[in-house]
């Protein structure tokens, strides 16, 4: 009976891909990054968190400066970051810029994500 009960569960949540992290704390981890992400939630393997913040620092040999590898605010990075592709696209086939609050936009989702 139990086991009836826990494969229909298997099966009904085998599309399911939900990952939920409170804390981590990057100090050098595998991809040389330095830094913190508070409550992490991975939706089809796709990242939002509250609060993320990661950089890879200087080592003299391929990089120069600090780099900042990672960001997230209020579960804003990925949205942003797709609707900065989708103007990239508009604007490659449509051939208009935009002008406004959305042009402010644009030029501030070219710095932060290039």
């Amino acid at each position: 009976m139990i086991k009836r009960i826990l494969q229909k569960i298997e099966w009904k949540t085998r599309r399911w891909n939900l990952k939920i992290n409170l804390l981590d704390i990057y100090l050098h981890d595998g991809d040389a990054c330095w830094g913190f992400t508070l409550l992490e939630v991975s939706n089809n393997y796709v990242p939002y968190s509250l609060l993320s913040f990661e950089v890879r620092l200087p080592n003299g040999a391929d990089r120069k400066i600090l780099q900042v590898t990672n960001w997230d605010f209020f579960f804003l990075s990925t949205p942003f970051y797709n609707w900065c592709r989708n103007e990239d696209e508009r604007i490659l086939w449509g051939g208009a810029t935009e002008t406004g609050i959305k042009g402010i936009f644009y030029k501030l989702g070219n710095k932060l994500f290039r």
